[in-house]
């Protein structure tokens, strides 16, 4: 008596029909707009700190300045 073996292939098909694909596309869009402009504020504010310590004279007149402006004495 032959023995026969059945054989069971499962194909699963990964197929997004409803409508999360643009959702996907948006949220990457919208982190990578965020990203840009955390890295814009980022370039700002090193900006504006090198500034001050040049207008100051260096950093620790700008850390004494700033603590005498914040204290009031």
């Amino acid at each position: 008596m032959a023995k026969t073996m059945m054989t069971k292939t499962r194909e699963q098909a990964k197929e997004r029909s409803d409508g999360f694909a643009g959702i996907d596309e948006t949220t990457k869009l919208s982190i990578s707009v965020m990203g840009g402009i955390s890295a814009l504020v980022g370039i700002w504010a090193a900006a504006c700190l090198i500034t001050a310590m040049m207008g100051v004279g260096g950093p620790l007149e700008l850390v004494q300045s700033w603590f005498s402006a914040v204290t009031g004495v």
